[in-house]
Order: C-alpha cells, then sequence, then structure tokens
C-alpha cells in the first residue's frame, strides 16, 4: 500500500492561522495598507520556496511505473539534486516576476514616480514592525516543517517530485487572490475592513490548501510501483 499523506493536525492549523493574524495586527496596530500586505505576502512566497528545497531533497518515497521503462529515475542523489537546481531556478523566476509586478502594483498606486519606489521601501523593509513580522512569517513556516516534515516523519511519505509542484498550485491561487485583492484595496484606499477580508479568505485558502489532496487513477499503487528507500 501507497504511504498515505496525513491530514494535518491542529497545531499546524493554528501555526497557519497565528502566520496569517501577523498582517492583521500590522492592520489594526500599525495601519498598514495594501503595500504592506502584498509585499509581506511576496516575502512569504520566497520563504516557501525556501522551506520547499529540502523537502525536494529529502523526501524518500519513490514512485515508479513500470510502463514508462524511460523515465527518468528520481530517487538517488542526482536526480534530487537536479529536481531542486530546477525548482531553485524556475520558482525563482516565479518570484521574480511576481515581486516586479507587486512592486510596480503599489509605487504605481502612489504615483509611479522613483519616489514612490522609495516609498515603498521605506513603508516595508524600513520598518522595523514590518521586519518583525517577517520574521514572524519566517518563524512560522520554519515550526510547521519541523514539526510536519522533520518531528513527523513527513518525509518518509511524500516524493521528490510531488514536493517540487506542491507550492504551486497553492500560491498561483493565494497570489492571484491577494493581487487582485491588493489591486481593489489600493483601488478603494484599503479600508482596514477590506485589509481584514483579503486576510482572511487566504487563511482559508491556506487551511484548505494543508489537507492532502487524494491520489488520482493511474498513480503509483502498489508497494512494487512506490516504496520507501533509505537516504
Amino acid at each position: 500500500m501507497n504511504p498515505e499523506p496525513t491530514r494535518p493536525s491542529w497545531r499546524t492549523i493554528a501555526l497557519i492561522v497565528v502566520g496569517n493574524l501577523i498582517p492583521v495586527v500590522g492592520v489594526l496596530a500599525f495601519g498598514w495598507n495594501a503595500t504592506q500586505i502584498l509585499i509581506l505576502y511576496w516575502c512569504e512566497n520566497v520563504v516557501i520556496g525556501l522551506m520547499t528545497l529540502p523537502r525536494i531533497l529529502t523526501a524518500q518515497v519513490v514512485v515508479r511505473y513500470p510502463d514508462r521503462p524511460g523515465q527518468i529515475q528520481l530517487d538517488n542523489a542526482i536526480g534530487k539534486a537536479f529536481l531542486g537546481g530546477f525548482f531553485v531556478v524556475h520558482y525563482g523566476i516565479f518570484c521574480l516576476v511576481h515581486g516586479v509586478f507587486a512592486v510596480l502594483l503599489v509605487s504605481g498606486a502612489m504615483g509611479g514616480t522613483a519616489d514612490s519606489l522609495t516609498g515603498v521601501w521605506s513603508q516595508t523593509f524600513g520598518e522595523s514592525g514590518f521586519r518583525w513580522a517577517l520574521l514572524g512569517i519566517v518563524l512560522v513556516h520554519a515550526v510547521i516543517f519541523v514539526r510536519e516534515w522533520v518531528i513527523g516523519a513527513g518525509y518518509r511519505r511524500s516524493d521528490p517530485g510531488t514536493e517540487m509542484f506542491r507550492p504551486y498550485g497553492r500560491i498561483i491561487v493565494m497570489h492571484l487572490t491577494v493581487l487582485l485583492g491588493a489591486w481593489g484595496l489600493a483601488a478603494v484606499g484599503a479600508p482596514a475592513a477590506a485589509v481584514l477580508t483579503l486576510c482572511l479568505v487566504k487563511t482559508v485558502i491556506e487551511i484548505g490548501a494543508a489537507y492532502p489532496r487524494k491520489a488520482k487513477a493511474g498513480e503509483a499503487s502498489s508497494d512494487d510501483d512506490r516504496h520507501d528507500y533509505e537516504v
């Protein structure tokens, strides 16, 4: 039988909620607007990528398809390194494009000048509150990684390919929501209620994405097709 992915623990759900409360605190306590929220979410995008790379390199489930004899095997160090390198380049480009778009979006709302770009920096990385919020995001994702992947032995229940693609579906949906929401916030002046609604939507998306998907027909389904191996 396949090693079945486990549902996220209540502690993981709680950590997701805590992570999403960080921008809420920024809005309520520090008067954050769409600029800080959007850039913080972009930073979280980068953090997720950094946490995904070690998952790719340490996942121990091997997927084999007997009907695909020419398939490149990714169950050894070389295969994992190839996947990891590909992920860094591809995901890095994804983050770069998203980051440029995010900066253009928020700077455009400020007037689209060089001063507006400086304003984006001063409102985000130039503020100690934003840097503390970013540190909080990093700590939340690091704790989730350690609890679910290391202590919870998640690496024994997943394969490198699955981990490489895991962030994309979640992040594309999440960040389309965030980008569209931020554009709307910039258009209406980013009232606190609207920002909080955006944070709530993102929280729901993340909790839903934390639950494992069911295996599709045609995926490896026997011990001969999928098994654990020692790294």
